[in-house]
C-alpha cells in the first residue's frame, strides 16, 4: 500500500500545489490521479518517490515512512514510466532495459536475460534487443520504458502520463497491453492522466483532485460514475456518464442473438443478392469472422473488401454493453454483431434488444433492493 497522511506542497510565495491530501493506493491495484490542469497530480506522483518533497504531512510506502529512507534506496524499489519514455538514446534497447536491474545488484548476464524475457512480455521482438531508441516508433519506445520500470521487480510503481505522447491507436494497444501485464503481475502502482477515459478503463481506484490539490472523490470508476460526490466530479467526468458506465455492464448471457444473413469474401456477387432481402449484407473471412458490411444490390462482381463498409465495430461475446451498443450504432444496417472468443460470428442485435437488456437489469436491481 502507499498511503499519503495529510501530504501538502506549498512553494516559496506560500501557494499549495497539494493541500492536505489524504488518501491510500491499495496493494496489488492501480490507483489513477485524475483532475484539471494545475491540480497538482504529477507533484503528488512525484513524492512519493521524494523527486519533491513534501512540506508537511507523511507519505508511507509497504508501511514504512518515506521521510525514513535514503532517495536512492527508494527511487531503487519504485519502478517509474514518464510520458516520453526517457530511454538513454546511446544504449540498446537490452541495455535500456538492464539498466534498473543492474542498479539493484545484478550482473550484466542476468539482467541481459531478465530484459530479454521483458522485451516479450511487453510485446516486443528479440530482433530489437540490439536496436537503439530512435530506431523505435514512440508506441515501441513506451513498451521500452514500461519493461526497464519492470526491470528490477519492484513492487511499487509510479507512471507519470505514460501513453499520452503517442497517437489514438497505439495508445489503445498499449492500455490493453498493460491491463494484461498488471493482471498477471498485481503491481501496486500510482498514475496520472489527463484523460478521464483512460482513468476509468485503467483504475480499480480513481482519485479527482480538485485545483489547489485537494481531494474531491476516491472510488472505483463504476462508483464514481454512479455517484458523483458533487457538482465538480460530475462536470468532470462528463455528461455521457451513463454510456460510460455500460462499460462496466457485461453481455447478458441470455441476451438473444439473431442469425445474420451473410456472404463470403470472394463469393459472387448473385449469392450475395441472394442471400438476403435486407439493405446491408454481413461479409466474413475465410475464418467466419465479419470483415465489413455490403449493399448486394450494388455488387456487379464477386464481393472484394474494395466493396465493403468498414464503419461498423463488433462486440465480444464477453464483452460489455458498451461495445454492443457501439457494435449497432455504428454500423450501416443498425445490427451489431457479437463475435466469439476468436472473433467468428455468432449473430447480431438490434438497438431494442440492448435497451431490453438494460430495461430487465433495472427491474432486477430493484426488485433485489426491495
Amino acid at each position: 500500500m502507499i498511503f499519503f497522511e495529510n501530504v501538502s506542497k506549498r512553494y516559496g510565495d506560500g501557494a499549495a500545489a497539494v493541500d492536505g491530501l489524504t488518501f491510500s493506493a491499495p496493494t496489488g491495484k492501480l490507483t489513477v490521479l485524475v483532475g484539471p490542469s494545475g491540480c497538482g497530480k504529477t507533484t503528488s506522483l512525484r513524492m512519493v518517490n521524494r523527486l519533491i518533497r513534501p512540506s508537511s504531512g507523511s507519505i508511507s510506502v509497504g508501511g514504512e515512512s518515506t521521510a525514513n529512507m535514503d532517495d536512492s534506496m527508494l527511487r531503487r524499489k519504485i519502478g517509474y514510466v514518464i510520458q516520453h519514455a526517457g530511454l538513454f538514446p546511446h544504449r540498446t534497447i537490452v541495455d535500456n532495459i538492464a539498466t534498473t536491474a543492474r542498479l539493484n545488484g545484478k550482473s550484466r548476464r542476468e539482467a541481459h536475460v531478465a530484459a530479454q524475457g521483458l522485451m516479450e512480455r511487453v510485446g516486443l521482438p528479440p530482433s530489437f534487443a540490439k536496436r537503439y531508441p530512435w530506431q523505435l516508433s514512440g508506441g515501441q519506445q513506451q513498451r521500452v520504458g514500461v519493461a526497464r520500470a519492470l526491470a528490477s521487480n519492484p513492487q511499487f510503481m509510479l507512471m507519470d502520463e505514460p501513453f499520452s505522447a503517442v497517437d489514438p491507436v497505439v495508445r489503445t494497444q498499449l492500455q490493453d497491453e498493460f491491463l494484461r501485464l498488471q493482471r498477471e503481475l498485481g503491481k501496486t502502482i500510482i498514475m496520472v492522466t489527463h484523460d478521464i477515459d483512460e482513468a476509468l478503463k485503467l483504475g480499480d481506484l480513481v482519485a479527482v483532485l480538485r485545483t489547489g490539490g485537494r481531494l474531491a472523490q476516491l472510488a472505483s470508476p463504476q462508483e464514481l460514475l454512479k455517484r458523483p460526490a458533487d457538482a465538480f466530479v460530475a462536470d468532470f467526468i462528463g455528461r455521457d456518464r451513463g454510456y460510460r458506465f455500460l462499460g462496466f455492464a457485461p453481455i447478458a448471457g441470455d441476451l438473444v442473438i439473431d442469425a445474420e444473413p451473410t456472404v463470403f469474401l470472394g463469393e459472387s456477387a448473385e449469392a450475395a443478392r441472394r442471400a438476403t432481402r435486407e439493405r446491408w449484407l454481413l461479409v466474413l473471412d475465410e475464418r467466419k469472422r465479419p470483415a465489413g458490411w455490403v449493399e448486394p444490390s450494388s455488387l456487379r462482381e464477386p464481393v472484394r473488401m474494395e466493396d465493403l463498409n468498414l464503419s461498423g465495430t463488433i462486440a465480444p461475446v464477453d464483452g460489455s454493453l458498451r461495445q454492443l451498443l457501439d457494435a449497432v450504432l455504428s454500423s450501416p444496417s443498425r445490427r451489431g454483431p457479437v463475435v466469439s472468443a476468436v472473433g467468428a460470428l455468432l449473430g447480431t442485435v438490434t438497438a431494442n434488444q440492448v435497451m431490453g437488456a438494460l430495461d430487465e437489469r433495472s427491474a432486477d436491481e430493484l426488485r433485489r433492493s426491495a
